[in-house]
C-alpha cells in the first residue's frame, strides 16, 4: 500500500468515524441546551471548560512525542509507552487533585462544585484513552479508537436522552458521562494490546527525555485551553452563567467542523515526521497542498456561516438563544485561522522546532486573556469571540513566520486568491438567494462555489492525479 493510500484510509476512517462522533455530540449539546436553557447550560460549559486547564496537566505534550519517535523508530515502542504510562499516571493523580482542591477554594454554589467533583473522573479516564490512542496514531489504525469513541458516545447519548426523558438532573448527566468515558478507556486499553505489549521498565534517562522534549507542546497545550476555554470561564465569573451558555452555544456549532483539520493531520503527522529525515522536498508538497485544500474547504464555510447565522441559531436553538446569532458570525473565522494553525504547528513539530510554538501560542495567551478583560465587560458574549479570533490571526501571523523562516515560504497570496474569490462569489450567490429554504440554500451555494473553482482552473494534474488514485483505492 502506496503512502498516498494509507494517509487516505486512515484519514477517510478518521474523518467519517469523527463526522458521526462530532454529529452525535452536536445533537446532544442541542437537547441539553434546550433542557437546560441558557444558564443550566452555561453551567454545563464552565464545568468542563474549567476541568479543560487541569485535562492538560495529564499529557503535558507527550503524545505528539510519542507518535514522533515511534514513526521513526517503532522498535522502541515497549519501552517508550512503558515509561510514558508511568510518568501519565503521577500526571492524572496530580490533575484529578488540583481540579477538585482548586473549586473547592472558589466560592462558586454548591452545586456547581458537586458537578466538578464527579466529573473530575472523567480527567483520569480521557487521560489514558487519549495515551492508548497514541499507539493507534503510530500505526495508522485509526479504526479502533474511533470504534471505542463512537461506542462510548452513543452510550452518553441513550443515558443523556433518557435523562432528558426522565426529566433528571445535571448530577445524573455528569454520572452518565464519567460512565460512558470509563467505557471508552476500557475499550482503547483492550485494542491496544494488538499493537504493543509495553514494557515497564523505568529508564530516568528516557523521562528527561519526553519531559525536555514535550514541555514546549506542554506549554502549548495550556495556552491552547486558554485560547478555547478561559473565554467560557470568564464570561461566567464576570457576567454570569446565562451569557456563558450563549457563547457556548454558538462555539459548540463550529467544534464539529475542527475536525477537517485534525482528521488530515492525525494521518499526516507520522508522515511528516519521517519525510523531515528522507525526503524534504516531498515533505514540502505535503505542507503545500495541505494549506491549499485546507482554504478551499473552509473559506467557503466561514463566509457561509456569516451569512445564514441567524437562520442556524433559530433552527437549532430556539428564540431563547437568539443571542448567539453575532457570537456565531464571528467565531466561524477563528474556526478558518485555527485549521491553518493546525497545520503550521504540526509542521513545526515534525522539523524539530516545537519551540517556536511555544512563543507564538505565549503570546497569543497573553492577548486572548488581555482582550477578554477589555471587551466582555463592553461586548459580553460578543467580546469573547471577538477576542478569540483576533488571537488566532496573531498566532497564526507567528506561526507563518516560523515555518518560512526554518523550513518553506510558500506563495500563500496565490494559493488564497481562487479560494477567496469563488467564495466571495459564492457569498453573492447566498446574499442574493437569502430566502430560499436553508438546506437547499446550503445545497447549491455549494455547487455554486465548486463550479467556479473549477472554471478558474484551481485544480492541478496533480491533484487529479492524487483524487484517482484515492477513487482507485476506494474501489479496489
Amino acid at each position: 500500500m502506496t503512502v498516498v493510500q494509507r494517509v487516505t484510509k486512515n484519514t477517510g476512517i478518521v474523518f467519517t468515524g469523527n463526522v458521526i462522533f462530532r454529529l452525535v455530540s452536536l445533537l446532544i449539546n442541542i437537547y441539553l441546551a434546550r433542557y437546560l436553557g441558557t444558564i443550566g447550560f452555561g453551567k454545563y460549559s464552565f464545568i468542563f471548560a474549567y476541568l479543560a486547564f487541569f485535562n492538560i496537566i495529564t499529557d503535558l505534550g507527550l503524545q505528539q512525542i510519542l507518535v514522533k519517535e515511534m514513526a521513526r523508530n517503532p522498535t522502541v515502542a515497549p519501552k517508550l509507552i512503558g515509561n510514558a504510562y508511568i510518568i501519565r499516571l503521577i500526571l492524572t493523580v496530580v490533575a484529578v487533585v488540583s481540579s477538585v482542591v482548586v473549586i473547592t477554594l472558589l466560592s462558586y454554589p454548591a452545586d456547581t462544585t458537586t458537578y466538578v467533583y464527579i466529573a473530575s473522573l472523567t480527567l483520569l479516564c480521557i487521560s489514558f484513552s487519549d495515551f492508548y490512542t497514541t499507539i493507534f496514531q503510530a500505526n495508522l489504525r485509526m479504526e479502533y479508537n474511533i470504534i471505542a469513541k463512537l461506542i462510548s458516545r452513543g452510550l452518553s447519548a441513550v443515558l443523556i436522552f433518557w435523562i432528558i426523558i426522565a426529566k433528571g438532573t445535571l448530577l445524573h448527566i455528569m454520572i452518565a458521562l464519567v460512565f460512558s468515558e470509563t467505557i471508552k478507556t476500557l475499550l482503547n486499553y483492550s485494542f491496544s494490546r494488538k499493537f504493543v505489549r509495553t514494557t515497564f521498565e523505568i529508564d530516568l534517562k528516557l523521562w528527561k527525555f519526553l519531559i525536555k522534549e514535550s514541555l514546549p507542546l506542554a506549554l502549548y497545550g495550556v495556552v491552547w485551553v486558554i485560547h478555547f476555554r478561559t473565554d467560557i470561564v470568564m464570561l461566567s465569573m464576570m457576567v454570569g452563567d446565562a451569557q456563558a451558555g450563549i457563547y457556548s452555544a454558538a462555539f459548540r456549532l463550529s467544534e464539529p467542523l475542527k475536525l477537517i483539520p485534525s482528521a488530515l493531520l492525525i494521518s499526516l503527522f507520522p508522515i511528516m515526521s519521517a519525510f523531515f529525515k528522507t525526503s524534504k522536498e516531498r515533505l514540502a508538497k505535503i505542507y503545500q497542498l495541505s494549506i491549499k485544500y485546507i482554504l478551499i474547504i473552509m473559506l467557503p464555510i466561514a463566509i457561509g456561516t456569516s451569512l445564514i447565522a441567524d437562520k442556524i441559531i433559530l433552527l437549532i436553538y430556539g428564540v431563547e438563544f437568539a443571542g448567539s446569532i453575532t457570537a456565531l458570525q464571528i467565531l466561524i473565522w477563528a474556526l478558518l485561522f485555527t485549521s491553518i494553525n493546525t497545520i503550521l504547528s504540526n509542521l513545526l513539530v515534525s522539523i524539530n522546532q516545537q519551540k517556536l510554538i511555544a512563543v507564538s501560542i505565549t503570546l497569543g495567551a497573553i492577548l486572548n486573556v488581555a482582550l477578554n478583560f477589555i471587551l466582555i465587560p463592553i461586548l459580553s458574549h460578543n467580546g469573547a469571540a471577538l477576542a478569540t479570533v483576533i488571537t488566532k490571526a496573531i498566532i497564526f501571523g507567528a506561526n507563518f513566520y516560523f515555518v518560512s523562516s526554518n523550513f518553506q515560504v510558500i506563495p500563500l497570496h496565490r494559493i488564497l486568491s481562487k479560494p477567496l474569490f469563488s467564495g466571495l462569489m459564492m457569498g453573492i450567490f447566498v446574499f442574493y438567494f437569502i430566502n430560499l429554504n436553508i438546506f437547499l440554500l446550503i445545497s447549491s451555494s455549494m455547487v455554486a462555489y465548486l463550479a467556479i473553482l473549477l472554471i478558474l482552473g484551481t485544480f492541478s494534474d496533480e491533484d487529479i492525479n492524487i483524487a484517482r488514485k484515492i477513487l482507485y483505492f476506494f474501489r479496489s
